[in-house]
């Protein structure tokens, strides 16, 4: 039975992370071979969603850890599509990935998300800019 009145539209992208795929902005990025999302079976397959920070020494990104020390404290984007970080040979590799850095999230549903890099995503800290909502 349809409800007649205002309600909350949702447009389901595939990316359970994005609210309304209007205003999305990528860019690739280089993901580092010791990259893994702790969450997850195996660690090595990350999944889209997880937050990302920027080493500061390599220029290439890694999971967002709050309490990291070589810049991957500070939350940049987004990971658009789930990725494999094994090479053809089961070896850890550097691999290329699209990131989110401008569009209208669901932070419930964002890997590796804490308050601190919630504001660093919502405030535009280091160009990257996130509306965030929690819609679950």
């Amino acid at each position: 039975m349809a409800q007649i009145g205002f309600q909350t539209e949702r447009f389901i992208s595939g990316r359970e992370f994005i609210i309304n795929n209007d205003h999305v902005m990528t860019i690739g990025v280089v993901l580092v071979s010791t990259t893994t999302d702790s969450g997850n079976n195996p660690t090595t397959t990350l999944r889209r969603g997880l937050t990302l920070g920027k080493i500061t020494a390599s220029g290439k990104y890694a999971a967002y850890s709050d309490s990291g020390s070589d810049g991957e404290a500070v939350c940049r984007g987004i990971l658009m599509e789930d990725l494999d970080m094994l090479d053809d040979t089961g070896t850890a590799a550097d691999k290329q990935a699209n990131m989110l850095i401008h569009g209208y999230v669901d932070y419930s549903q964002l890997i590796g998300i804490d308050s601190n890099g919630l504001t660093d995503l919502v405030s535009g800290a280091k160009t990257c800019s996130i509306w965030a909502d929690a819609t679950s």
